[in-house]
C-alpha cells in the first residue's frame, strides 16, 4: 500500500464514515496572503480560532511577506532529495475540542515542488467533509514563485460537488495556479465539526510522515477541557507531548512536533506501512465497551422485525429442517434481494436503518444489510449478532485506543450448532460459508447482548483459495496450437469468476474468455465458450473454452521451444529482492493455491530433444512444484504453486532471495522439440 500524505491520512471524527464502507478523509490545506500578489486574493471573513505557526520561526506572522521570505530561504533544494517529488515544509493542524466532543480545526500545508510528479500530485486540492455535521471554510490558498511573487486562488475558482446522492459527503476542491518546479504551494482551511459521532467523545489520528517525500516540520496541537482525559498512543516516533494549562483555567493545550522527518522507504513484501510510519492516535473514549454501548444504543431497536418481515422469514424457512438450511436461505435472500447503496445521510451515517425499512426498500448499506440479516436470523430462531470490522486490516484492533473510527464496515455473525458463520451480505458473489478476502483475518468486535466481544475471523488455508486450470492442446509443426482451456476454483477465484460473468454481457463472453486465455498464449482466438450456472451459489463456477493460438511455441530452425508450463506469456520476469540489504521483515498476508495442468499432443514429425527436471522448491513464503511425464507423443506437465502467510525476519533475507531466484529459474525452464 502506498503511504498517503497527511491530507488523506489525518482524520478527526469526520461524521458519516463509521460503518458505512466509505473512505474516511480529511485534507490538510493551508495558505497566506503574499508580498507581491497577482490575482484576486481569498480572504477569510474572520480569523481562525488559533493561528498556525511558521517554519521554525514562531515570531514571524503566518502568511506575511516576512514568512514568505523565510520559507523560500529555508526550503530544501531538489538536489537535497533527488528521489523526492516535493518537500513538505509545513504540515500543521490546530484543534480545539469542546466539552460535547465537537471541534474546530485549522489545517495548513506548505510544500515545495521539485518535479512534474510533484506538480501532478499536489496541485489539485480536494477537501471532503460531511455536510450534515461539518462545514469547511478556506482561509487562503496560493502559489509562491521562486522570486517571492504570489498567485492567489480566486474565490470563484473554488468548486463544490457531491459525489453521491446517497450521502452527505461534499468535496470542496480547487486547482492551485501557476505551479511550477521550485515554487511553494501554501494553503489553509478551517473545519468546524458541529457535533461528535459519539456524543462527548473525540478522537484523532496524525501521521508525522505519510509519504515518500521529506517533511521539514510537522505539528499537531489539541486543546481540550481540563477535565477531559486525552489518551495517547504514539508509535515509530520519539516525539513526546508537551502539556500546558491555558490561562483561562478551563483548557489544556497538548502539542506534538517533529522536524526533518526522512522520506518513507518501501521494500517488497514489507509490513503494512501503517505499522512502520511515525503516527499518533488520540482518543477520549474510555473503553471499547463504551463503543459497544454506544453502537448497541443506536442499533438495538433496529433489529426488530415487523409483520411483513416476519412473514417473509417464515416463507423462506418453510420446509427447511435444519438451522443451517434456514440460515442459508435467509443469507441468500438478503444478498440477492437487497441492493447495496452506501447511504450516509445525517445520523444514518452511523446508525443502521430499521430492518423492516431495509426489507421494504430493498436497498441499504453494510450496517443496514447486517441488521436485516440479524433480524431475520433471530426470527428464525438462530443466534445472530452485528459485527463491527475494519476491512483488510490484520492489526490487533483491541490493542489500539478505543474509538468508533476503528471500524469502517459491518457484517453479521451466526452461531449454529457450535459453529461460527461469518456473513457479509454486501459481497454479492460470495457463497454461503465463505468470507471475502478483505474480511479474513480481521479482529472484529461482535456486539453480543450489548457487550463488545473481540474475535478474529479465521484466515483460512491455501486450499480455501484455490485456482485450477486445465489446458489441453495439440501442437502443430509451425508452433501454432489448438485445444481447450477449463478454469475453476473456490474462494477469491470463484468470486472473481462469478463477478465477471455477472457483469460481462453474454454477447461479450467470448472476449472475456480470450482475456483469460492471454496468459496461456499470445493472440488467442476463442471459438466457443461454456459456463456453469454462475447464479448457483452451491457449486463452484467452471468456464470452458475452445481456443487456438497462432504461435504458442517459438520456432527456431528445426526446433520448437516452449516453457515447461501451460502459460507462455506474462509472469514474473525478475527477482523483486534486488537490494543487497533489508531493513524490514518479509511479510506476506495473502494465501492461495494454484494448479495448472498441460496435456500436450506433440507434432508427429518432432521428437523431444530436452526436458527440464521435476522441481520442488520450498520456502516459508510458499512452494513451487512441477512434474513432467512423457508417453510417446503425449506430454503432461503439472505445475502447482502454494502461497503461504508468513512473517520472516529480515535476518533471513538471503534465504528469501535465493528462494525467489530458484523459483524464477524453474518457471523459465523450457521444453525443446527437434524435427525428425
Amino acid at each position: 500500500m502506498k503511504p498517503m500524505s497527511n491530507r488523506f491520512r489525518i482524520f478527526a471524527a469526520l461524521p458519516g464514515v463509521l460503518i458505512f464502507c466509505q473512505p474516511f478523509y480529511n485534507s490538510a490545506i493551508a495558505a497566506a496572503d503574499g508580498a507581491k500578489e497577482s490575482g484576486k486574493a481569498l480572504r477569510a471573513p474572520a480569523a481562525p480560532p488559533q493561528k498556525t505557526t511558521s517554519l521554525g520561526l514562531p515570531s514571524i506572522t503566518p502568511g506575511s511577506a516576512e514568512e514568505i521570505k523565510a520559507l523560500l530561504a529555508k526550503a530544501p533544494k531538489a538536489s537535497d532529495y533527488p528521489n523526492a517529488a516535493s518537500a513538505m515544509l509545513l504540515d500543521l493542524m490546530d484543534v480545539v475540542v469542546k466539552p460535547d466532543g465537537s471541534s474546530v480545526s485549522v489545517t495548513r500545508q506548505a510544500k515545495k515542488i521539485f518535479t512534474k510528479r510533484g506538480r501532478d500530485d499536489e496541485s489539485e486540492i480536494k477537501i471532503p467533509y460531511n455536510a450534515a455535521f461539518e462545514s469547511v471554510r478556506i482561509i487562503r490558498a496560493r502559489t509562491i514563485k521562486p522570486d517571492g511573487s504570489v498567485v492567489n486562488i480566486k474565490k470563484e475558482d473554488i468548486r463544490e460537488s457531491r459525489p453521491s446522492d446517497y450521502d452527505d459527503v461534499v468535496v470542496k476542491a480547487f486547482s492551485l495556479p501557476a505551479v511550477d518546479d521550485d515554487c511553494i504551494i501554501d494553503y489553509e482551511y478551517v473545519t468546524e465539526s458541529k457535533e461528535s459521532q459519539m456524543p462527548g467523545q473525540f478522537w484523532q489520528s496524525w501521521y508525522f510522515q505519510g509519504g515518500f517525500d521529506p517533511v521539514m516540520k510537522t505539528k499537531l496541537t489539541v486543546t481540550v477541557p481540563k477535565n477531559v482525559k486525552l489518551h495517547e498512543n504514539i508509535s515509530n516516533s520519539p516525539v513526546k507531548a508537551t502539556v500546558k494549562a491555558l490561562p483561562d483555567g478551563k483548557n489544556v493545550l497538548y502539542t506534538w512536533e517533529d522536524n526533518n522527518v526522512a522520506p518513507f522507504e518501501t521494500e517488497p513484501l514489507m509490513p503494512d506501512t501503517d505499522k512502520l510510519v511515525p503516527k499518533l492516535y488520540l482518543s477520549t473514549v474510555p473503553s471499547w465497551q463504551a463503543v459497544a454501548d454506544w453502537y448497541s444504543d443506536l442499533a438495538k431497536d433496529r433489529m426488530n422485525a415487523d409483520a411483513a418481515l416476519k412473514a417473509q422469514t417464515q416463507t423462506l424457512i418453510q420446509g427447511k429442517t435444519t438451522p443451517e438450511e434456514k440460515a442459508r436461505a435467509i443469507f441468500y435472500y438478503v444478498q440477492e434481494k437487497t441492493r447495496y447503496v452506501a447511504i450516509s445521510l445525517g445520523k444514518s451515517a452511523y446508525q443502521p436503518r430499521p430492518a423492516s425499512l431495509t426489507y421494504a426498500n430493498k436497498y441499504g448499506d453494510c450496517k443496514d444489510m447486517a441488521t436485516l440479516l440479524v433480524a431475520m436470523l433471530r426470527e428464525a430462531g438462530i443466534s445472530a449478532y452485528p459485527v463491527l470490522i475494519k476491512m483488510d486490516s490484520k492489526d490487533k484492533r483491541s490493542a489500539e485506543l478505543p474509538s468508533p473510527g476503528a471500524f469502517n464496515h459491518a457484517i453479521c455473525k451466526a452461531e449454529i450448532n457450535g459453529k461460527d458463520y461469518w456473513l457479509d451480505a454486501t459481497a454479492a458473489v460470495c457463497p454461503w460459508g465463505v468470507i471475502p478476502g478483505v474480511d479474513r483475518g480481521c479482529e472484529v468486535m461482535v456486539i453480543k447482548d450489548g457487550k463488545g466481544v473481540w474475535e478474529t475471523i479465521p484466515f483460512g488455508e491455501p486450499e480455501d483459495n484455490r485456482f485450477e486450470r486445465t489446458v489441453k492442446l495439440t501442437l502443430a509443426p509451425d508452433g501454432s496450437a489448438t485445444g481447450t482451456i477449463a478454469i475453476t476454483g473456490n474462494g477469491d477465484t470463484d468470486m472473481a469468476l462469478r463477478s465477471s460473468l455477472r457483469d460481462w454481457p453474454e454477447s461479450k463472453r467470448r472476449l472475456y474468455a480470450e482475456n483469460l486465455a492471454l496468459s496461456v498464449g499470445a493472440n488467442p482466438r476463442v471459438t466457443d465458450v461454456s459456463v456453469s450456472d454462475y447464479k448457483d451459489m452451491t457449486a463452484p463456477v467452471t468456464l470452458k473454452m475452445d481456443v487456438s493460438f497462432p504461435s504458442w511455441a517459438n520456432q527456431s530452425g528445426d526446433l520448437l521451444i516452449f516453457k515447461a508450463k501451460p502459460e507462455q506469456t506474462g509472469g514474473v520476469s525478475s527477482n523483486p529482492f534486488r537490494e543487497d540489504f533489508r531493513k524490514n521483515n518479509i511479510v506476506q498476508n495473502s494465501f492461495s493455491m494454484a494448479s495448472t495442468t498441460l496435456d500436450l499432443t506433440l507434432p508427429k514429425d518432432h521428437a523431444v530433444l530436452s526436458l527440464p527436471k521435476d522441481a520442488n522448491i520450498k520456502s516459508d513464503l510458499g512452494q513451487f512444484t512441477r512434474v513432467i511425464k512423457q508417453d510417446g507423443d503425449k506430454l503432461n506437465i503439472v505445475v502447482s504453486q502454494k502461497v503461504l502467510r508468513a512473517d520472516i525476519p529480515f535476518t533471513r533475507y538471503d534465504e528469501v532471495r535465493k528462494y525467489f531466484g530458484d523459483f524464477l529459474k524453474a518457471v523459465d525452464e523450457s521444453v525443446i522439440l527437434k524435427k525428425r
